[in-house]
């Protein structure tokens, strides 16, 4: 099963079909998703507001963050076996079995729920961090703290040694 949507819209344009099994390619992993993060492009895809940004063939699947079991491996994976618990970013990821691009071995302690918040978010922080060029020792201002990205920028600066100062609405 996975959700998909034929039409642009809102909440009620997605329908949970039966669906072929997705299997992992080169450099991919399948799980058998455990929880499904949601972020704002999500729905923003669905809605059809940035056709740019992801382009969108209907009908589509929807999510691109998830947790769950490793229970297939593609060519050239190393790192990751059969049974290990991840967390990462793929496609389709509102479903039973997602192939994930990017993932990372769950840490001891950490749920499937808080795991599956993780990726985009932690992905864009970095992403921020590296193209603002901020070194250890230099002060970074964050506008948005208290969000999903924010406060990943702010843990991740400060665990780099930069100061940071942060407003929030």
């Amino acid at each position: 099963k996975k959700v998909i949507f034929t039409e642009f819209g809102g909440p009620e344009v997605l329908q949970l079909v039966d669906a072929e099994d997705p299997h992992a390619g080169p450099g991919q992993v399948r799980i058998a998703v455990r929880a499904a993060g949601v972020n704002p492009v999500d729905w923003r895809v669905r809605e059809g507001q940035v056709l740019g940004a992801h382009p969108t063939v209907l009908p589509s699947g929807v999510g691109l963050d998830a947790a769950g079991v490793v229970d297939e491996v593609g060519d050239g994976v190393v790192g990751v076996e059969i049974g290990d618990s991840v967390f990462g970013e793929g496609s389709n990821t509102y479903a039973e079995f997602a192939v994930l691009t990017a993932w990372a071995v769950m840490p001891e302690g950490l749920t499937f729920e808080e795991a599956a918040g993780y990726p985009s978010v932690v992905e864009t922080a970095l992403r921020l961090i590296r193209e603002a060029g901020v070194r250890p020792g230099e002060t970074l201002l964050v506008s948005g703290a208290s969000g999903g990205v924010g406060s990943a920028v702010l843990q991740i600066a400060r665990e780099r040694g930069i100061a940071v100062i942060g407003t929030a609405g």
